[in-house]
């Protein structure tokens, strides 16, 4: 059997090597199956060559993934598939369809099966079923039709040991592509995801494929992966993808000593919390390689903390931002407008934190309520839900006909988010501060490319 793997088309700026179905490809190589993985945020889309490969290939099962704003796309292309290969099994993961599983099988007529959550194993047992018509309901994590009702087999256990997981199929991806696409200084460079499960509970996220209970890689395993991406692909950067990398702060501290200790020249950037980065795992990081950190700060207002159930404070902000100077490491900053409740005095104070904690970057977006979200049930009670998702995507430079989940008009909130780039990134000392900085081609490359994305706003 040949499996094929889609990363939909999308309109969208942020193309990175899709981890979740290159760690599905390796899987289910593990099995001893053939495996092509074509990701089509990264390589045109053409509706002809696209079912010509499915023909010359013989492909007889299609796994998609989608985020929300793209399901659009994952459904009209499993459109495309059945009309033109109507026995082709299709087969659609990640997390709107983990989220939405019934909804999304009522929506569209061409999906067969709906993979819930974490797909390694429940994707490799669906394979198996296909080939030996095991019975469907023993399989974990499955959303099907049977005798045209919708079935639904328990939720699959989560991953405890990711150390068991092969590393991502990385051999499938062009992996030297995507560093046109990253926020990187040093290419070739590539992403890792070093941890799965989040316990704190912020309202605008959603955890439906990773959970709330941390899993954890170890050091060791980690520092593995690093050495092979730089002996097989001479990789020059990392990107941590994990959403709160220092959570298990020793486990850091552990990596980054052996980083130092294997002389490994890496450069990489992670993101965490404020209230979970100290001077001492700070200066370690630095050490290792770290360059720079992404902070969620969001508001620069503590009551649209709160209401963000955020767990920070404004000191803990500020400390945060002073360590990580002093250590050496550079900051990007993530800002939220427009949640539930919030002034334009509060958006204010958000913009004017942002300039005054001097960052070296800054990302602003505009509220989204995605499903799965306590944002996505606080507006579906007040009426503000908009069921245009890919309306309300919030990607940089993809505002498009946005939703205000606050009492302020849309249009306005537009200019809101225009003036909060302009007035951090048009200030005369933060130019100067940027030029002085420039050390090498590649920085200038780097701040260019920023340049551009910023004008496109």
């Amino acid at each position: 059997m040949k499996i094929l793997l889609i990363n939909p088309p999308g309109d969208t700026s942020f193309v990175a090597p899709p981890l979740g179905l290159a760690y599905l490809a390796s899987t289910i190589k593990e099995k001893g199956y053939q495996v092509i993985i074509k990701d089509y945020l990264l390589e045109k889309f053409n509706q002809d060559d696209f079912l010509d490969f499915i023909k010359k290939e013989r492909i007889s099962l299609i796994g998609l993934t989608a985020v929300t704003p793209n399901i659009s796309n994952a459904l009209l292309v499993a459109e495309l598939i059945k009309k033109e290969m109507p026995e082709t099994i299709i087969v659609l993961g990640g997390p709107h369809a983990t989220l939405q599983a019934r909804e999304t099988l009522e929506q569209s007529k061409y999906i067969d099966f709906i993979v819930r959550g974490e797909g390694e194993f429940t994707f490799t047992d669906l394979i198996e079923y296909i080939i030996s018509q095991k019975n469907l309901s023993e399989i974990k994590g499955l959303t099907f039709r049977k005798n045209g009702q919708i079935i639904e087999t328990p939720a699959a256990e989560f991953i405890q040991d990711l150390n068991n997981l092969p590393y991502p199929a990385r051999e499938l991806l062009a992996i030297k592509d995507y560093s046109e696409y990253l926020p990187c200084r040093e290419k070739p460079a590539t992403t890792i995801f070093t941890s799965r499960g989040c316990p704190f509970h912020c309202i605008f996220c959603s955890k439906p494929i990773g959970g709330n209970k941390p899993r954890y890689r170890s050091p060791e395993n980690i520092l593995a992966e690093i050495k092979l991406l730089k002996r097989d692909y001479n990789v020059k950067e990392i990107i941590f993808y994990d959403d709160t990398f220092t959570l298990n702060r020793q486990r850091i501290i552990d990596l980054c000593q052996l980083i130092i200790k294997e002389n490994l020249k890496i450069n990489w950037k992670c993101e965490t919390r404020v209230n979970l980065v100290d001077k001492e795992l700070l200066e370690t990081m630095k050490k290792a390689g770290c360059y720079l950190i992404s902070y969620g700060f969001e508001s620069g207002n503590q009551r649209i903390l709160n209401i963000l159930k955020k767990g920070t404070t404004l000191e803990q902000i500020k400390k945060a931002v002073y360590l990580t100077r002093e250590a050496g490491i550079e900051i990007l900053g993530y800002f939220m407008l427009g949640i539930p409740g919030e002034t334009k005095k509060e958006i204010e104070q958000t913009i004017d934190l942002a300039k005054n904690l001097n960052l070296d970057y800054v990302q602003f977006s505009i509220a989204t309520a995605y499903p799965g979200t306590e944002l996505y049930q606080i507006v579906q009670r007040q009426g503000k839900l908009s069921k245009n998702f890919l309306a309300g995507f919030y990607a940089l430079g993809q505002q498009k006909g946005i939703v205000s989940l606050c009492d302020i008009d849309p249009k306005v909130l537009q200019r809101y988010l225009k003036r909060a780039y302009w007035s951090f990134y048009f200030r005369l000392t933060y130019i100067w501060q940027r030029i002085a900085n420039i050390k090498s081609l590649n920085d200038l490359k780097y701040n260019l490319k920023g340049l551009k994305t910023l004008l496109r706003i």
